[in-house]
This record gives structure tokens, C-alpha cells and sequence, in this order.
């Protein structure tokens, strides 16, 4: 299957340092393909425009064009159980002020596991080449960047979900990330819901 998106996005905060108005347009082309019984071929394109204007920070201000180009192959053990292998090259360009650019490789592997749907535990692993120029302590290169660091980084993470009772849901997850200049971080969170 073939699918096409278009995404037109505007908002406007008003706060007490002003107002930040920001506008998303973005158009994705996604291509689907079950083959040979247990693998899954995916494919995406997506062109994106994100824009970013805030009233008193000009250092916050931002016109980026993005490009993402992002291959998956699944291979699907069962209904329940499935595994990833994936690249994603993104291009971003700042077409405003210190006119930033990156260029990000992104090589992943994740898996699925659902059971007898009262549990279910997911995990990524992921490299990440950041080639980036300009200010890398800028709230500009935080946006591009999505919060890692130019060079090299890696991420993983695994999110574990049980249903205790009817109306009781348990989540665990965790986050870790490591670059070439920093120590490693982790993050994790439990979460209890109850529902009413």
C-alpha cells in the first residue's frame, strides 16, 4: 500500500516573555509491502517546512527545511512478536539567522512482544551520526538536534506494559543515551493508571 500526508499545522502560544508562533507543513509519502509471508518492507519520504517565531528571542527563532528519508524492514515471528532493522537520513537547513545545517544517519534495530494482551514490552536500539555546523548550544541546534549532541550518539530505550486488573494498567520505561563528549544518561519512570 501507498499513502500520501499533508500536514498544515499553526499555533500560537501567548506568554508572559510573549508570544512564540510556530507553523508545520509537511508532506510524507509512505510505501508499504508484506512479502514472503513473514516480512514487512516500509519505506517513507517527508518534506517538511518547520517555522519558529518568538516575539522578544530572536535567538529562538527559526525556518527549517527538512528532508527524511527512512527505510524499515520487519521481520513479523508471529501476530504478537516482531523485529526492526531501519535507517533514517534527515537533512535540516535554516534558512534564517546563523543558517545551521545538519545532516543525521540513523541506524536502528527495535523489537515488539505482546502477550495474551495483558502485557507488552518494546525496546530500540539506535547510532546516531550528527554532522552538524553552527552553534551547538543554541536553541536552534537543540531543535535540529532533538536534544543529542553533534558526532556521535547513541540511544536505546524499553517500555515494558502490564494490565493488573480491568481497570489497572503498570507502565515501565526507560531511556538511556550516550555521546562522544558526555557520560551516559538514564531515565526511567513508573507509572500506575487507574481507570474510573
Amino acid at each position: 500500500t501507498t499513502s500520501y500526508t499533508y500536514l498544515n499545522n499553526h499555533t500560537r502560544q501567548v506568554l508572559s516573555i510573549g508570544f512564540i508562533e510556530s507553523n508545520l507543513k509537511s508532506h510524507q509519502v509512505q510505501f508499504n509491502h508484506k512479502f514472503a509471508k513473514s516480512w514487512l518492507a516500509n519505506f517513507i519520504v517527508k518534506f517538511d517546512n518547520n517555522e519558529s517565531t518568538s516575539e522578544n528571542y530572536s535567538s529562538k527563532n527559526f525556518d527549517l527545511d527538512e528532508f527524511y528519508l527512512n527505510p524499515k524492514l520487519s521481520y513479523l515471528l508471529n501476530d504478537a512478536t516482531s523485529l526492526d532493522v531501519y535507517y533514517q537520513l534527515s537533512t535540516k537547513d535554516n534558512t534564517i539567522g546563523n543558517l545551521e545545517s545538519l545532516e543525521q544517519h540513523k541506524i536502528g534495530v527495535s523489537f515488539t512482544f505482546s502477550g495474551m494482551q495483558k502485557s507488552a514490552i518494546n525496546g530500540e536500539v539506535n547510532y546516531i551520526s550528527n554532522l552538524f555546523d553552527g552553534n551547538a548550544n543554541s536553541p536552534v541546534s537543540y531543535q535540529m538536534l532533538e536534544g543529542l549532541q553533534p558526532g556521535k550518539n547513541f540511544t536505546w530505550s524499553l517500555l515494558a506494559q502490564q494490565k493488573i486488573t480491568k481497570f489497572l494498567d503498570l507502565n515501565l520505561t526507560y531511556y538511556g543515551r550516550k555521546t562522544e563528549t558526555s557520560k551516559t544518561i538514564h531515565t526511567g519512570s513508573v507509572q500506575l493508571k487507574a481507570y474510573f
